[in-house]
């Protein structure tokens, strides 16, 4: 990977962070509930589903409350748990309640692994996937990490990728490169992109 590609995008995921981070509590709420309401109402989760999940932090759209809510409409919800024994790996697991969670070495709440609760890649038919930026394709700007790019590729043909994000964090200016993993839809306060159709 050339040394400029890497620049330019530690800048524009740096601009979108600082961003993110400047927004109010306030301000993530009422942002964060209009999205939630876009998702709790989207066709494809007319009928229960397995759904990949996260917590948000730092300035994300807060998906606490989502995923509370789809437990509450019976689907079956996981969150990811690192693997720190292989790089860049992660597998999700179902969780009974916050309380249960346990501080991994990145300080993120995750479920304790256990073989009942685990849902392997190809049981999933929705993965919410965190992001830091996207371009009118649905190209994603993440972490760096590559976690996701990793997972979205084990993954049936058939799961809904869907990631949620502010306005603000749409930038045509992104690049992606062979192994970037594109995005099925995308939800912001104020949109609903769909780049790619599932069902």
């Amino acid at each position: 990977m050339d040394k400029e590609y890497k620049v330019r995008r530690a800048a524009q995921r740096q601009a979108i962070i600082t961003k993110r981070r400047a927004l109010t509590l306030e301000q993530v709420q009422t942002l964060s509930a209009q999205v939630r309401a876009q998702v709790l109402a989207h066709p494809f989760l007319r009928e229960a589903r397995t759904i990949a999940s996260y917590l948000s932090f730092s300035g994300e759209i807060d998906t606490i409350e989502l995923n509370q809510a789809l437990k509450a409409q019976h689907h079956q919800v996981g969150l990811p748990v690192i693997v720190p024994q292989e790089r860049g790996r992660m597998d999700f697991y179902r969780y009974g309640s916050l309380e249960e969670l346990v501080l991994n070495q990145y300080k993120i709440r995750e479920p304790v692994p256990s073989p009942e609760a685990l849902i392997k890649p190809h049981e999933l038919e929705v993965i919410v996937v965190p992001l830091v930026g996207f371009n009118q394709y649905g190209d994603r700007l993440g972490m760096g990490g590559g976690y996701y790019d990793r997972m979205l590729k084990k993954i049936s043909a058939n799961c809904l990728t869907l990631g949620l994000a502010y306005d603000f964090q749409r930038d045509d200016s992104i690049e992606c490169k062979a192994w970037d993993m594109p995005l099925d839809e995308i939800i912001t306060p104020t949109q609903h992109y769909r780049f790619h159709h599932k069902y």
